[in-house]
């Protein structure tokens, strides 16, 4: 069972969003991830844990916070971000990021290969492959997470 948070710096949480939450927007954009709720709520921590370690805006609200959110101290797009709450795009960032991590469970990048960019044909055949993550020019929670980053150009970090 996820523990979520709330910004009320929830004691263990683990997640942003619930599995049915999860399936609902998995439902909405046309992503795939797995039917039983087990792996959906293992999914959803691995992407906790992934938000973890990127270079969000501001600083963490207490010590004792288990997760990256709630932040204090952050301007997205000229707005205050209150300190007490999650952003609705956090949270759907992190559901984007558990769909993504599921395509990459499923077909590791690594073992992906990018669109026919050369193609030889003059006895031995000679083909020439894109690379594959520059034929999507960025993930959907990259862009849920616009303007929440410290490296984002549209925001900034203001001291209390």
């Amino acid at each position: 069972m996820l523990i979520i948070e709330t910004g009320e710096i929830v004691p263990g949480a683990d997640s942003f969003a619930t599995a049915a939450e999860l399936t609902v927007y998995a439902a909405s954009f046309g992503a795939s991830i797995p039917v039983d709720e087990v792996a959906q709520e293992s999914l959803l921590r691995r992407a906790a844990l992934q938000m973890a370690s990127m270079p969000w805006q501001g600083g963490y609200v207490s010590g004792d916070q288990a997760l990256a959110w709630p932040r204090r101290g952050v301007v997205r797009f000229g707005f205050h971000v209150p300190n007490d709450s999650i952003p609705a795009a956090i949270k759907q960032g992190q559901m984007a990021l558990a769909a993504e991590i599921h395509a990459d469970d499923l077909d590791p990048p690594e073992q992906r290969t990018g669109a026919v960019k050369q193609e030889r044909v003059e006895g031995a055949v000679t083909v020439q492959y894109a690379d594959p993550v520059a034929a999507v020019t960025t993930r959907q929670s990259a862009a849920q997470f616009a303007g929440y980053l410290g490296s984002s150009s549209q925001s900034r970090v203001v001291r209390a």
